[in-house]
């Protein structure tokens, strides 16, 4: 229960999709070709030239330049001293400088010849290459050509997906149970870590297919297809309850103005959508309804593949039961790190999205959950002292009116000395466990949090426990990481209001207002002041003040249309407003108290907002108190900051 976080992202529902941008060559294209000559410089990328470190033989082994061929494969590679981590979707090899000896996946290998560094580059065998990454390689070393060709595209956004070229008329999920007949000359270019979402595309036929499997939770087919025909703009539409698998199918543009269709079949706990993806221009989202080709394709997919069928490539991820989920961290776009991987029941997901890239959900949803934080230790010395600072924050700023704290004690966790701290909390109507782990991995600390309702955690804490206890871990650049961590903190999290605890004026004269709060209390808001945000980094109760300027069409526009976050309380949240009025501070105001009780979203809280117009502007100021923290002290404070807040005349 991470309490220093701000609430900021909560609110108004940020996802940020930082995409790792490496150079890369491979990217986009269906085959990677590397050509190199032993004594030359020259080279050539899929026939573009490049120099690289010379090659030269050992032992009868040609050495190769390992840098020029990560970068352009899109491997990602730490170097700490002499030893050197190469990761490439599922592969993990450490190699050291000098040494002939080598880990791959955490099996010992040994290559011809040692590893070794000229003019700055390191040079590996040939064999290493072959070895470590899904090439063929062919050579003539009497004549010295070396050519390597990649035909999986590793080089995407997330190494975790496992992509590449399709070898077979049919793809199937042996998980999920279905297949589906491809166009020749396909390939996979997203396959999600449990394969419940796979994307593949033939740039042939300006083809992109994508088959979702969703767990319906209770949910009836009419309702789903009710539910898409309101909020989509559906050219048409169809229906089959009575078919042997029940179905409907529908389509649609794209937001590129892409021909859709889309088809959803009712079996067993799930949805499975099926969309066929047209980018060619000529073809209508009614050819792809009618055209025989693209229904063959449609009518093709299957939900009686159970795996083990020849002419069916089984994509499916799951393994006895787990899928394997690798936790990239991208801090900036300049590295990527693999600190841990873990298998998880494969009806777990990645729930709760945020955007803090150290922090990772995963659970069956969000009541069943546990979610994993890399820090640091901060100013604390040990473990110990990181944990007891935890329990006195806990203490001190949680809600006994919903919060009891449970036990503390000494336990182990993925093979290393733990503190587990347990307690209840009280959200809505429900009462859950929090079981909490706390432990070091090299200068990291995991802080791991399991969340269970109190009525099921007897049964099932056992299952994420030892889920747990498997957890891998993999070597990376601690130094560069922990770097880039302090710097991703400092740039992110907001900064002090002021560097004394007394009350402080802060004055926005772009858009003429002032606020008194307390020195300890953060700032982070947009660049141009219109909305700015303060919030108290140990309650994370927030003070959020938005501004607009006045026009004729804003005048129109209801607090709603003009202000987004009360947009996003009503649609997200599904939180409906108890509005009044009030003359207050010279101004009618309207006020909006919402009582935030969100179970899906893991969020609840009390919240108020002041819409009211002055001068040229409009402003909507708004006050945040999660239920957690809402002790008489943050309640009082946050009331004491709103008595302060003026319009600058």
């Amino acid at each position: 229960m991470k309490i220093g976080k701000t609430l900021l992202s909560l609110l108004v529902v940020i996802s940020i999709l930082a995409a790792f941008l490496t150079n890369t060559y491979a990217a986009g294209n269906d085959k990677l070709v590397l050509e190199l000559r032993v004594g030359s410089t020259s080279a050539k990328v899929n026939g573009t030239e490049s120099k690289v470190e010379k090659p030269y033989m050992v032992n009868n082994s040609a050495m190769v330049p390992l840098e020029w061929i990560t970068t352009a494969v899109g491997a990602e590679v730490n170097k700490k001293d002499k030893v050197i981590e190469v990761i490439y979707g599922e592969m993990n090899a450490e190699i050291t400088v000098g040494s002939a000896e080598y880990i791959y996946n955490t099996e010992k290998k040994k290559m011809p010849a040692a590893p070794v560094v000229k003019n700055k580059v390191t040079m590996v065998p040939l064999e290493f290459i072959s070895a470590s990454f899904p090439v063929t390689v062919t050579s003539d070393l009497k004549k010295g050509s070396i050519k390597i060709v990649l035909e999986d595209d590793g080089a995407l956004s997330d190494l975790s997906f496992l992509t590449g070229g399709i070898t077979s008329p049919k793809v199937g999920n042996s998980f999920y149970g279905w297949s589906l007949s491809i166009p020749s000359g396909s390939r996979i270019i997203s396959n999600s870590f449990k394969s419940d979402k796979v994307g593949i595309t033939n740039e042939s036929r300006s083809l992109y297919f994508e088959i979702a499997v969703e767990n319906k939770n209770g949910r009836k087919l009419s309702e789903l297809y009710n539910d898409i025909l309101y909020n989509s703009s559906v050219r048409s539409s169809k229906m089959d309850l009575a078919a042997a698998v029940p179905y409907f199918q529908y389509t649609r543009l794209s937001e590129y103005d892409e021909s859709l269709r889309v088809k959803v079949f009712d079996k067993g706990d799930y949805f499975y959508y099926v969309t066929i993806n047209c980018y060619d221009n000529s073809v209508t989202p009614e050819k792809l309804l009618t055209d025989k080709y693209y229904e063959n394709i449609m009518n093709s997919f299957s939900l009686n593949y159970k795996g083990a069928v020849k002419g069916v490539e089984d994509i499916s991820r799951v393994v006895q039961g787990k899928a394997s989920f690798y936790n990239y961290v991208t801090l900036n776009l300049d590295a990527k790190y693999l600190p841990w991987s873990i298998n998880v029941p494969a009806k777990w997901d990645k729930v709760l999205s945020n955007d803090d890239p150290m922090t990772t959900c995963l659970g069956l949803d969000s009541r069943h959950y546990m979610r994993i934080t890399m820090n640091t230790l901060g100013d604390s010395g040990s473990l110990e002292e990181y944990a007891d600072n935890i329990k006195e924050k806990y203490n001190k700023y949680f809600n006994a009116r919903v919060y009891k704290f449970i036990s503390d004690e000494n336990a182990t966790a993925a093979g290393a000395e733990a503190r587990n701290l347990k307690f209840s909390i009280k959200q809505g109507d429900k009462v859950y466990i929090m079981d909490e782990l706390y432990f070091t991995k090299g200068s990291f600390v995991y802080e791991i949090t399991v969340k269970l309702p109190e009525g099921e955690y007897d049964k099932l804490i056992g299952q994420f426990k030892e889920t747990i206890d498997q957890m891998d871990f993999y070597s990376v650049d601690e130094g560069k990481f922990e770097s880039d961590f302090e710097k991703y903190t400092n740039k992110n999290v907001g900064i002090r209001v002021s560097q004394q605890d007394e009350l402080f004026e802060y004055v926005n004269k772009t858009f003429s207002w002032s606020v008194k709060l307390p020195g300890y209390w953060t700032k982070s808001g947009a660049g141009d002041d219109s909305s700015v945000t303060f919030t108290e980094p140990d309650t994370n109760a927030s003070v959020m003040v938005y501004a607009t300027e006045n026009s004729s069409l804003s005048r129109s526009l209801t607090d709603e249309e003009k202000f987004g976050i009360m947009k996003v309380l009503k649609k997200v949240y599904a939180a409906t407003p108890v509005q009044s009025s009030v003359n207050e501070k010279g101004y009618q105001m309207r006020v909006y108290t919402y009582k935030v009780e969100s179970a899906d979203m893991d969020f609840f809280a009390a919240v108020t907002c002041y819409c009211f117009e002055a001068g040229d502007y409009s402003y909507c100021y708004i006050s945040v108190v999660p239920d957690l923290t809402a002790t008489d002290r943050t309640v009082n404070e946050v009331k004491d900051i709103w008595k302060t807040f003026m319009i600058k005349k």
